[in-house]
């Protein structure tokens, strides 16, 4: 498994990931209904880069061929104190450890870059995320702007000692087969 970040030349990649994710799963990751990512979004993802944004794919070669499992993304806030993220995985790719993989990950890298909080929105009927969340150590809470949603929040000074980010390796993963 290698995760690496999104650029330029993987929007045909990206968009046949998005598009090949059932209605659900788009729906869950996405908070609507989509067969694909609008233009607008699409060059904005393409585009992030550096310490305070990123995008990432999880990629493996599956009978010869280089294939996109996940996806994930953070945002560092403007104070550095919160970092967002979401993530999602195709939907053959569950349940073999990619969702706390890319977690762990997405948690050191924005440890490293002094963030006390990994947050993210989660719509409240999206069991499989929120079983992934309590997992790995989130609380959930409710959002007052929206009914639909549950935050999810993890102290990351608390969860320091959890992650030993010097294990993870951030160009091979690995996954159960």
């Amino acid at each position: 498994m290698t995760l690496r970040p999104i650029g330029p030349c993987d929007a045909g990649v990206l968009q046949a990931y998005v598009r090949g994710l059932s209605q659900e799963s788009r729906y869950n990751r996405f908070f609507g209904a989509l067969h694909e990512l609008p233009p607008a979004e699409l060059d904005h993802v393409i585009h992030l880069g550096g310490q305070s944004q990123l995008a990432l794919l999880a990629e493996t070669v599956v009978d010869g061929a280089l294939i996109v499992v996940g996806e994930a993304r953070y945002a560092l806030s403007p104070d550095g104190l919160e970092s967002e993220f979401a993530l999602s995985l195709a939907d053959d790719w569950r349940g073999r450890g990619l969702g706390t993989l890319l977690i762990a990950d997405i948690e050191c890298r924005v440890r490293t870059l002094g963030a006390r909080y990994l947050c993210g929105d989660v719509l409240r009927t999206n069991e499989p995320m929120k079983a992934l969340a309590r997992k790995t150590g989130f609380f959930l809470a409710d959002v007052p702007r929206d009914a639909r949603l549950v935050r999810i929040v993890k102290d990351l000074v608390l969860s320091q000692a959890a992650v030993p980010c010097e294990a993870l390796t951030r160009s091979d993963l690995a996954i159960a087969a």
